[in-house]
C-alpha cells in the first residue's frame, strides 16, 4: 500500500489560459525509487508537460499546467486524490490543506425559470451549444426525453433567447457563436397545466394558452382557427413567430386507457398540423414530451417535425454527462464525500449506481439523472427523489389494463421498435417504460443490446411503486422485504406461508384474481430482498418460475393457480428443472407454492432437496 503525503499546494495563474499547479509530496513505499515515482505521478496526471524536482528533505516538487476550463482551481488537491485512487489505488495522507473549498452556488431546486437562474446566480449547466446547434438543425423539432429531465428549463432558455435577452447568456457557449439574439415573438405553450379529459377540454386549454401567450404582444382577437391564428398573429407583429410546445402528450397520457384517447388525439393533430399549413410564418417550432405518440390524425399532417430523439449528437442536451458531474459538481462531490466520510472516488462510483445509467439513442453515451443530482448535493443524502416526486400513474394503469407480468423476462429483450412512434391505441408496455426513462439500454457480456433498469433508484422505487399502485392504502412493503428475507435465509418455510399470505392479503380482490400479478407481485417483493431473482428461466425441457439465488443458497419455485403444490413439484422434479445447478456446490431447494383465487396460500409449502435422493423418490412415489 502507497502512501502520498502533500505538504505545499500552490496555484498560479498564466497566460494563454493556463494555469500552473505546484505542490510538493513524498510517496512513501517500500521501494522509494525517485525515478519510478516520477513516471507513477506523470500518469497519474495524464499531462506531459510534468516537472518533478527532488529536494534534501526527500520531497518531490511537482509541477504541472492545465487549461483553466479544465481546473476547478480551489480544490485541486482533491482532484489530485481522486487521479491518484482511480489509477493506483492509493491511500492518500494529508498534513494540511491550504485552500479552502469553491464557494457554492445555490440549486434551483423546482425552478426551470432561465431568466431567474441567472439573474440570481443559481447554478445552471450550459446547455446553449445544443441550443445554438437544435437552431441549425431544423426550424420545427420534437424530443422526448422522461420527466424532470430539464425539459421546461430548456424551453425556458429558448424562450428567452428569442425575446433577445442577450445578457442572460453572458459567458454561455451560445455567446461565442454567431448567433444575432434578434427578438421574436414567443407563444409557450405547457400542456402538463391543466388535466384534461375529452376533446372539448383539450381544445379549451389549447386556445386559453395561445390567447394567454399572445396578449402580451397586445394581440386580443378571438382564436378560432389555429392556422389562421398563426398567420394572423404574425401579421400582427410583423415577424415570425416562435411557438414552444412543453409535454405536448400530457392529455393523451392522464386519458390513456380511456376510449376519449382517440377525440383528444384528434384535436392533438389539428393543432399541430396546423404548423405545417402555416410554417411561412413560423420562426421555429421545438416540441418535448415524454413518448413518441404517432397517430394517423395526428402527426400524419405535421411530417415537417424532425425527431431529435435517435440522433447521438443530443443525448447531453438534458441531464448530465460524466464530465458535467467532475467538473462542475466537483466541490459538491467533495463535501458528499466529507459528510459520507468515504473517498472521493467511493462517492463518484455511488453517485453512478444511484443515478447514472439514462441511454436515449442507440450509440448514446450514458445521462445523470438532473433532478435526483441536484436533491443528492442539497441535502447530502442518497435517496429515490426522481421516483418519488411523482411517477405518472399512466404507466401503472397502462400495466394494469394490460394484465402485464414484470416478471416476464421479454420485458428486457432489445427491439428496434423501441424508438418508433406508436399510435396511442398501441403503446407496449416495453416501448412506454424504455420512453419514460425505466428501461434503459445496455450492452451485455455477449456484446448484445439488452434492457435494464438504468440505476439503483430506478429499480428499486419501481418495485415499490408497483407493489403500492396495486395494494390497498399504507401497505407498509418494508416489513414484508425484511420479514421474507430472513425466513427464507433461516428456511423456515412455515414463516414464509404466513408471510406471503399477510403480504397477499394487502391487496384487493381486483387484483389477487389475475394469475399474471402473482408472479408480478412475488417476483417484486423478492427482487427488493436485494435476492438475484429470475423469472422464466430456460432449461432443457421446460422454463423455471422463479429462480432465487442468495450467497451459497438457490432457490427454485414453481406457482400453481388453483391447483396444488404437489403438481408444481412433480412438474419440477419431471422437468429436472435442477438438473444444471447440481454440479455447483450451493444449496439447493425446490419449492411449490399454489395460491386460492382469493390469493391465499392454503396448502403448505412443498420444499425438497434435490440433493436428498431419497426424499425425491418418497415424493414420487407418493400417490
Amino acid at each position: 500500500m502507497k502512501a502520498i503525503e502533500f505538504k505545499d499546494f500552490k496555484i498560479d495563474e498564466i497566460e494563454n489560459n493556463k494555469i500552473l499547479i505546484s505542490t510538493t509530496f513524498k510517496i512513501q513505499d517500500d521501494n522509494d525509487d525517485l525515478v519510478k515515482n516520477s513516471i507513477l505521478i506523470t500518469k497519474i496526471l495524464e499531462n506531459k508537460e510534468v516537472e518533478l524536482k527532488t529536494n534534501d528533505k526527500g520531497f518531490t516538487s511537482l509541477s504541472f499546467y492545465k487549461n483553466k476550463e479544465d481546473c476547478q482551481t480551489k480544490v485541486q488537491i482533491d482532484l489530485l486524490q481522486f487521479y491518484t485512487q482511480q489509477s493506483i489505488n492509493s491511500h492518500l495522507i494529508f498534513k494540511e490543506k491550504l485552500l479552502e473549498d469553491k464557494e457554492l452556488l445555490y440549486f434551483p431546486l423546482g425552478d426551470y425559470d432561465f431568466q431567474t437562474l441567472r439573474e440570481d446566480n443559481k447554478l445552471y449547466i450550459d446547455k446553449t451549444s445544443y441550443i445554438y446547434k437544435l437552431l441549425q438543425t431544423s426550424k420545427a423539432c420534437f424530443i422526448s426525453r422522461p420527466r424532470r429531465f430539464g425539459k421546461s428549463l430548456v424551453i425556458s432558455t429558448l424562450e428567452n433567447l428569442f425575446n433577445g435577452k442577450k445578457e442572460l447568456f453572458k459567458n454561455l457557449d451560445i455567446e461565442k457563436t454567431d448567433y444575432s439574439f434578434e427578438e421574436y415573438p414567443v407563444i409557450r405553450l405547457d400542456l402538463s397545466s391543466h388535466r384534461i379529459s375529452n376533446k372539448k377540454e383539450c381544445k379549451e386549454l389549447i386556445h386559453q394558452l395561445l390567447q394567454r401567450s399572445a396578449e402580451k404582444y397586445g394581440y386580443l382577437k378571438a382564436i378560432n382557427n389555429y392556422a389562421s391564428f398563426f398567420e394572423d398573429f404574425s401579421k400582427f407583429t410583423n415577424k415570425k413567430i416562435v411557438l414552444l410546445v412543453d409535454e405536448y402528450d400530457k392529455p393523451v397520457l392522464d386519458n390513456i386507457i380511456k376510449k376519449e384517447t382517440l377525440n383528444i388525439v384528434s384535436e392533438l393533430g389539428s393543432f399541430f398540423g396546423a404548423t405545417k399549413s402555416a410554417s411561412k410564418y413560423i420562426k421555429f417550432l421545438f416540441i418535448t414530451g415524454i413518448t413518441k405518440l404517432s397517430n394517423i390524425n395526428m402527426f400524419s399532417d405535421a411530417n415537417h417535425i424532425t425527431d431529435l430523439g435517435r440522433y447521438s449528437s443530443f443525448d447531453a442536451m438534458f441531464g448530465y454527462t460524466q464530465e458535467e458531474l467532475e467538473n462542475i459538481f466537483q466541490p459538491y462531490i467533495i463535501n458528499l464525500a466529507k459528510q459520507k466520510n468515504t473517498t472521493y472516488h467511493e462517492t463518484l462510483e455511488n453517485i453512478k449506481k444511484y443515478y447514472n445509467g439514462y441511454t436515449f439513442s442507440e450509440e448514446g453515451r450514458s445521462i445523470y439523472n438532473p433532478f435526483s443530482i441536484l436533491q443528492l448535493f442539497a441535502s447530502n443524502s442518497f435517496d429515490n427523489y426522481w421516483f418519488d416526486s411523482g411517477t405518472p400513474t399512466f404507466v401503472l394503469e397502462l400495466m394494469k389494463e394490460k394484465e402485464f407480468d414484470i416478471s416476464d423476462k421479454t420485458l428486457l429483450e432489445y427491439s428496434e421498435d423501441l424508438f418508433d412512434k406508436a399510435r396511442a391505441s398501441q403503446l407496449t408496455i416495453k416501448n412506454i417504460l424504455f420512453q419514460a426513462g425505466y428501461l434503459t439500454i445496455k450492452i451485455n457480456e455477449n456484446n448484445e443490446k439488452e434492457l435494464v433498469f438504468p440505476n439503483t433508484e430506478v429499480r428499486d422505487s419501481f418495485y415499490k411503486y408497483f407493489i403500492r399502485f396495486f395494494s390497498k392504502i399504507g401497505i407498509n412493503y418494508s416489513v414484508h422485504i425484511k420479514n421474507i428475507k430472513k425466513a427464507f435465509i433461516n428456511k423456515d418455510w412455515i414463516e414464509v406461508k404466513e408471510i406471503l399470505n399477510d403480504y397477499f392479503d394487502e391487496f384487493t380482490y381486483e387484483t389477487t384474481g389475475s394469475e399474471k400479478l402473482y408472479h408480478s407481485l412475488t417476483f417484486a417483493l423478492f427482487k427488493l430482498t436485494g435476492f438475484k431473482v429470475y423469472s422464466e428461466v430456460l432449461t432443457k425441457k421446460g422454463r423455471i418460475d422463479q429462480y432465487l439465488e442468495n450467497g451459497n443458497d438457490i432457490y427454485i419455485i414453481e406457482y400453481k393457480y388453483k391447483k396444488s403444490p404437489q403438481k408444481a413439484m412433480k412438474q419440477i422434479i419431471d422437468q429436472k428443472y435442477f438438473q444444471k445447478y447440481m454440479k455447483t456446490d450451493k444449496n439447493i431447494y425446490l419449492i411449490a407454492i399454489n395460491f386460492e383465487k382469493d390469493g391465499e396460500i392454503k396448502d403448505d409449502i412443498l420444499v425438497i432437496n434435490p440433493r436428498d435422493q431419497k426424499a425425491l423418490e418418497t415424493f414420487l412415489t407418493r400417490k
